[in-house]
């Protein structure tokens, strides 16, 4: 892979990342969103709603700015989210552009975030991983629900961001 821009790849990746979120919040309807992948779990949009407020919160390191202007999915700190699915999603592609574009700045700055991080590269794999575990928790309450996408979907939706089929 001559010549790959490793800072476009990461973007992708991201982007790549942000999609399979938004697809799988498609999955959480009025009907699901308060199922729990398990007992002590929160509700479905709870976790959709969290991962906002995470991508916020820790975008702040970057660009407090940016972070201070963004939509707030919980009524007050991290226990009560907003009940409202369509704002929820806007959120969620708001914030996912948000930190893309935060993302590419610093990297381009060579900025270091101001707190839990020591790069932005670290961040945006933070990100991802923190995402990744979300939505397995979503699949897996879809799935308790009777609900689980079809293994083609997933395919197509999910991994075939990432792959080719």
């Amino acid at each position: 892979m001559a010549g790959m821009d490793v800072t476009a790849a990461l973007l992708d990746s991201w982007d790549r990342q942000a999609r399979i979120v938004t697809k799988v919040a498609d999955l959480v309807t009025e009907e699901n969103k308060n199922v729990q992948p398990g007992p002590s779990s929160w509700p479905l949009f709870h976790h959709l709603a969290h991962i906002h407020k995470v991508r916020v919160y820790h975008m702040a390191e970057l660009d407090q700015a940016r972070a201070t202007s963004m939509p707030k999915a919980f009524r007050s700190g991290w226990q009560d989210p907003i009940d409202d699915l369509d704002a929820i999603r806007s959120m969620l592609d708001e914030s996912a552009a948000a930190v893309r574009d935060v993302t590419a700045v610093a990297i381009a700055e060579e900025r270091v975030p101001s707190g839990d991080y020591e790069n932005p590269v670290l961040f945006l794999q933070h990100q991802i991983w923190h995402e990744g575990w979300h939505v397995g928790l979503i699949l897996l309450g879809l799935r308790e629900a009777g609900e689980e996408p079809a293994e083609e979907w997933e395919d197509t939706q999910i991994w075939g961001e990432f792959r080719k089929f």
